[in-house]
């Protein structure tokens, strides 16, 4: 028995003794970031121009970048930096630190830094810069883009009055198969645009892949194209390409300039009295009030004999009807019944409230 025992310690000994003498002799592996091989870039094609009003919830542009090569498996972390001068000597935004590969730049920041100082037509600069671990100045080792340069103009109004019809509108195979889609305006056969100021115009259009130009009347008498895609207009010019995606489109006949801004929040009709039905293709848009936050806009919409809801982003997630038709919206609420005839709507989405008035 004796003997057992001390065999027992002696294993447990000799296990005990291999052990420590692994971790005395352990090898750790240890890696050390360097100046980066290729570095951090952005991947955006930027509009030629981005005109916009105080829409602060929409996006001016999502900017996308690249992960640089630090040859070694680390964290990185981001911080996009912009600013109204080109040599960065004052930083007007800043995203903070993020460890995602892009930052949506709100209209809301762009609009507050040129009221702040004055802009109506100004660019500006935005640059990232990528951090091994976080971005504290502990680690001196990090990349820096070269600048992005995002050409902005303000509309500005006056005195803000809500958007009325005008004789202006989109046509193309991206928009209405070149005037075969009426798209439910009563006016053309062009999707609407809304004067918003001063030779100002806005529309709201869900394209798909394709082409659009802007025109007049409904006719082709007048009509501008961008020949170049300089960002220009030109009377009668080539065609502009369209990428699938709802977008709000400004045209400026004062400065011959136009934008294309992805729409983030969208309202738009649904229903048996709209041109496209419960939801057999896009519905009928309303165009954000440049006046009023939250409130939503249509001029001269033809409805028919039936019913209607609101509804965001072409979905059923978030939808508004009238229950006891007491002129107070309710998620997910009741149909509300139309007449056939030709409405002004507005739906106001911070009262809950509505109207649907026959011109």
């Amino acid at each position: 028995m004796k003997t057992m025992i001390k065999m027992r310690y002696l294993i447990l000994g000799l296990v005990a003794s291999l052990t420590l003498a692994s971790c005395d002799n352990e090898d750790y592996l240890v890696f050390t970031a360097v100046e980066p091989v290729e570095n951090v870039s952005f991947i955006n094609e930027p509009n030629s121009v981005y005109m916009i009003f105080n829409l602060p919830d929409n996006v001016l542009e999502r900017l996308i970048w690249t992960t640089p090569d630090f040859e070694a498996p680390t964290t990185i972390t981001y911080e996009v930096e912009g600013s109204i001068n080109a040599d960065f000597s004052t930083i007007d935004y800043t995203s903070g630190e993020t460890s995602e590969n892009q930052v949506a730049i709100s209209i809301g920041d762009v609009f507050t830094i040129a009221e702040d100082n004055g802009l109506e037509l100004f660019s500006m600069y935005f640059r990232v810069t990528a951090f091994v671990g976080e971005s504290d100045g502990n680690n001196p080792i990090h990349s820096i883009s070269d600048p992005i340069e995002l050409n902005i103009e303000l509309v500005k109004f006056n005195d803000c009055e809500d958007p009325i019809m005008s004789n202006w509108g989109l046509v193309g195979s991206a928009v209405n198969d070149w005037g075969n889609n009426n798209q439910g305006y009563t006016t053309t056969n062009d999707v609407e645009m809304l004067q918003i100021g001063s030779n100002v115009f806005g529309g709201i259009v869900t394209f798909v892949d394709g082409e659009f130009k802007f025109r007049q009347d409904g006719a082709w008498g007048v009509n501008y194209g961008d020949t170049g895609a300089d960002g220009t207009l030109d009377p009668g010019g080539d065609n502009l390409a369209a990428t699938a995606g709802t977008y709000i489109v400004t045209l400026d006949l004062g400065n011959n300039s136009y934008a294309v801004t992805p729409a983030d929040v969208v309202w738009g009709l649904v229903g048996s009295a709209t041109f496209n039905g419960w939801g057999n293709g896009p519905d009928m848009k309303l165009f954000p009030d440049p006046c009023t936050d939250g409130v939503f806009v249509a001029k001269g919409v033809a409805l028919t004999d039936g019913e209607i809801k609101f509804r965001k982003d072409d979905a059923w997630g978030e939808n508004l009807g009238d229950t006891g038709a007491d002129g107070v919206l309710d998620p997910g609420g009741d149909n509300i019944a139309v007449s056939a005839g030709s409405y002004d709507v507005m739906l106001d989405t911070v009262n809950n409230t509505y109207s649907i008035t026959a011109n």
